[in-house]
């Protein structure tokens, strides 16, 4: 069975995808800069049908990655190490995430090519390449929304897409690229290679501490959230789909949460009881920091049902599933 490579499969989104691939019993390598997964994960994916290899090492590493393809025989690659800059990271080391985000993934589709076993990659793109047209469309579409990325991080994501795209069909290699949306969800946690969590992990912390939430005043502003588990399925969606019709597809929701915020806080007090939550009162500050301050749109998923992904996870389902996930973690028992 031919592998499936994984970089920076110790983050966030990329345990929710090596779960998912374990799960169907595929053999993943995961390579990055840790020496081993956050418990549980081993545990817990060990009872896995799949095959799990990590191999510790430097997506900027050329010699290592050329090595990392020659031990072992790669059919599908996920680039998706990468650094989730906020202005102060930007700031301060600006080649850094350039290195990471931008070259790590080049260097990762070079060793891909000359390895010659590789029949699909991946390429991680994000909501973030829409940047400034998030605010200017209601509707964010893959064909007609203009990319006019603010961040330092979307821009690289940009770049990924369109250069990784450009330099697999020089190198005859098969990609296509995923662009996701702000997702939440199990395996979330402070890495220090994220300066942005999403606002579900403060939620669900706050509510484990048994604080009461005050959001900010009604209405509050529209956005798109992505649950990790659907996410991982689209990724594998995208990884499965035979002459894919599109090679920029938008993973989302396509649903703005907005109005459901309150449904995904009483499912976090059924699980949590100590949980409280409200609205803040006129002059009030809010206890958790809001992701945005102004409405944004939501991400088309056209192109992505095409392929036959839709999300399985309603809000307030996602929510007491996260919830049930957490419960689980603190046991050390994850089903």
């Amino acid at each position: 069975m031919d592998a499936i490579l994984v970089t920076g499969g110790a983050g966030f989104v990329g345990l929710n995808l090596v779960e998912a691939l374990l799960a169907r019993g595929e053999h993943v390598v995961v390579f990055g800069r840790e020496a081993q997964l956050p418990s549980p994960a081993p545990s817990l994916f060990a009872r896995l049908p799949g095959r799990l290899e990590v191999v510790q090492g430097d997506v900027q590493d050329g010699a290592a990655l050329r090595d990392l393809f020659a031990r072992r025989r790669i059919g599908a690659v996920f680039p998706f190490a990468a650094i989730t800059a906020g202005p102060e990271r930007e700031a301060a080391d600006p080649a850094l995430v350039l290195d990471v985000n931008l070259k790590g993934v080049l260097a990762t589709l070079a060793a891909a090519r000359d390895a010659g076993t590789v029949r699909r990659v991946v390429l991680p793109s994000s909501a973030a390449v829409y940047g400034e047209s998030a605010y200017a469309f209601p509707v964010l579409d893959e064909a007609t929304t203009p990319p006019v990325p603010i961040s330092l991080y979307g821009v690289t994501k940009y770049a990924v897409e369109r250069a990784g795209l450009r330099l697999a069909g020089l190198w005859g290699l098969d990609a296509v690229a995923a662009r996701i949306g702000a997702t939440f969800g199990p395996w979330e946690r402070d890495t220090g290679l994220r300066d942005t969590l999403s606002l579900h992990l403060a939620l669900a912390e706050a509510a484990q501490r048994g604080e009461q939430v005050v959001l900010p005043p009604a209405p509050l502003p529209a956005y798109d959230w992505v649950y990790s588990r659907d996410l991982a399925e689209g990724l594998i969606a995208l990884l499965d789909a035979r002459d894919p019709p599109h090679r920029v597809v938008n993973l989302a929701s396509g649903t703005d949460w907005a109005p459901a915020y309150g449904a995904c806080l009483e499912a976090l007090r059924r699980a949590f009881p100590g949980c409280r939550w409200r609205h803040a009162e006129p002059g009030e500050r809010p206890s958790i920091s809001w992701n945005e301050s102004r409405p944004r749109g939501v991400m088309a998923i056209g192109r992505a049902a095409d392929l036959g992904w839709r999300p399985r996870f309603a809000p307030a389902a996602a929510s007491a599933d996260y919830a049930a996930w957490l419960l689980a973690k603190r046991e050390q028992a994850l089903p």
